[in-house]
């Protein structure tokens, strides 16, 4: 096991950093396991101490001597942003004119994102823009349930 070894710069900023009221729980613990590191406890002890696996010791010792203090923030790159397109639009419009690929009678937003693999609020805008509402249609469809028929004679009494 390498010890890591800090400048007093970079063990006082650590200090400084634990210190502040607004530091995540998550972040304060991956300090305490840098500075412990530099006092050179071992990763048992350390293990012991804050009750983190050597996996996850190792991991921020590494991310730690690569980036700095920077490296022990938690990072969540999320998904790109979608970008609306001409073509993804008419993409979208063009498949809302036709059925729904699971036999239902009409399109949902989250239907038709899964199928178009964008989110939901981008179906919604396309939608809006187009001034579609696919979920209200104002005409008949039939229903894909098998007893509809029987079900609609007996509420309408014929």
């Amino acid at each position: 096991m390498e010890v890591l070894h800090l400048t007093p710069t970079q063990r006082g900023e650590l200090h400084a950093c634990l210190r502040g009221r607004n530091l995540p729980a998550s972040v304060a613990q991956r300090m305490r396991i840098v500075l412990l590191l530099d006092e050179g406890v071992s990763y048992r002890d350390i293990q012991e101490k804050l009750g983190t696996p050597p996996s996850t010791i190792s991991r921020w010792k590494q991310r730690y001597e690569q980036e700095g203090v920077l490296g022990l923030a938690t990072v969540h790159p999320g998904q790109p942003p979608q970008k609306l397109t001409p073509q993804l639009r008419a993409k979208v419009l063009e498949r809302t004119r036709q059925a729904p690929p699971d036999g239902s009678t009409h399109w949902s937003l989250r239907k038709m994102a899964a199928v178009m693999k964008v989110s939901k609020n981008l179906i919604g805008r396309i939608w809006k823009e187009a001034d579609l509402k696919p979920h209200r249609l104002e005409r008949y469809m039939a229903s894909n349930d098998p007893h509809f028929e029987q079900k609609a004679a007996a509420i309408l009494g014929l």
